[in-house]
């Protein structure tokens, strides 16, 4: 039987971006049991990068529970689904909707998400990088040396408001750690001009990447810069769609795509970007949406099939929650590993889930 929750989970400290401020973080949890089994999907689009609320889609689901849940329980899912994606063509849902069918089908043949959906080409465990922003320079080289004891090799600090002070705390991160993999984030905060000279200055720092350096408004001259500086750059909001991945392939745009599997869609459609992205030399780095465990872990899952194996993942945004909905964290010293358990591998907290349907 199919049922659907809805979940509130508050951030630990407000969630910045360049855009907005997130207090809390909601979503819907799909619930489907038969025959001994429970499957789980998730569908959380997120305030201000979604096109569509948990508003617009509640409906859909509610109007068409008896269908899908009929057609699970028939196996006749995947006909529906290709027709309910046509006429909804909505990314979350997509994501939500295929997680729980892959879940049950993984569960069904008793084996783990991973080894349904890739067989055996797929990696065991991948590394997980950790987000840290800029501070004083003491307070980011301490908390830099917290996270490297704690196992992560790769760091992502957030740029884009203060270079002075950001370059002298980046070549003090450098300077005290070598062998610490470093990308920057500059959230679509500069001009092409001031991107330009920044990441020239930048570049005896051997950074891994930089993330959306131009303003949203000139991120027609990505290629431009690419072809003008040596340090690599990757798409995160630019880069949401299969259409978006095709004009930055053709463009020669960018080294790395940031996929977030909860805001791009179904499974097919992140499969067939990640084919187009091996064909143009483009690396894939998969990352959460800021949801519940439930799209963390599969979003991992995702990253050990599809994932570009020489760089760590945006995977550990479950310690930006002050609580989670189920229980079955799988990042331990910077690493994400296979959970090898029937389907995802999570058990949910009903307590924490209300009932929709």
């Amino acid at each position: 039987m199919l049922k659907i929750y809805s979940y509130t989970l508050p951030f630990v400290t407000p969630f910045v971006t360049s855009n907005t401020s997130y207090k809390e973080r909601e979503g819907l949890i799909l619930v489907f049991e038969h025959n001994g089994i429970t499957a789980f999907g998730e569908v959380a689009p997120l305030p201000g990068f979604s096109s569509f609320s948990i508003k617009d889609i509640l409906p859909i689901l509610k109007i068409n529970a008896e269908v899908i849940n009929s057609a699970l329980k028939d196996d006749e899912f995947q006909q529906l689904y290709s027709v309910l994606n046509q006429i909804h063509s909505i990314p979350s849902l997509k994501f939500g909707m295929d997680t729980l069918y892959h879940d049950l089908q993984a569960k069904k043949a008793g084996i783990s998400l991973a080894k349904y959906l890739f067989k055996d080409s797929f990696q065991n465990s991948i590394d997980v990088n950790a987000t840290l922003g800029i501070e004083s320079s003491k307070i980011t080289l301490q908390k830099a040396d917290k996270l490297s004891r704690q196992g992560f090799r790769t760091l992502k600090i957030k740029v884009g408001s203060d270079f002075e002070k950001e370059f002298t705390v980046l070549s003090l991160l450098r300077k005290e750690f070598p062998d610490l993999k470093i990308r920057i984030d500059a959230n679509q905060s500069w001009t092409y001009e001031t991107a330009y000279l920044n990441l020239k200055t930048l570049e005896h720092l051997k950074l891994e990447y930089c993330e959306e350096p131009l303003l949203s408004t000139e991120r027609n001259r990505l290629p431009e810069l690419k072809q003008s500086v040596k340090l690599n750059l990757a798409a995160d909001e630019s880069f949401r769609n299969k259409t978006d991945a095709l004009t930055l392939s053709e463009q020669n745009a960018v080294h790395t795509f940031i996929l977030k599997p909860m805001m791009f869609g179904s499974f097919s459609e992140i499969n067939v970007t990640k084919q187009l992205a091996n064909s143009h030399y483009i690396s894939v780095v998969l990352t959460t949406s800021l949801e519940s465990i439930i799209g963390r872990t599969v979003t991992a899952i995702l990253a050990l099939g599809w994932g570009s194996q020489n760089f760590a993942h945006g995977l550990s945004t479950g310690s930006l929650l002050k609580s989670d909905i189920g229980s079955g964290n799988y990042i331990k010293n910077g690493v994400f590993t296979d959970p090898k358990k029937p389907g995802i591998g999570i058990d949910l907290n009903f307590n924490c889930l209300k009932r929709i349907i």
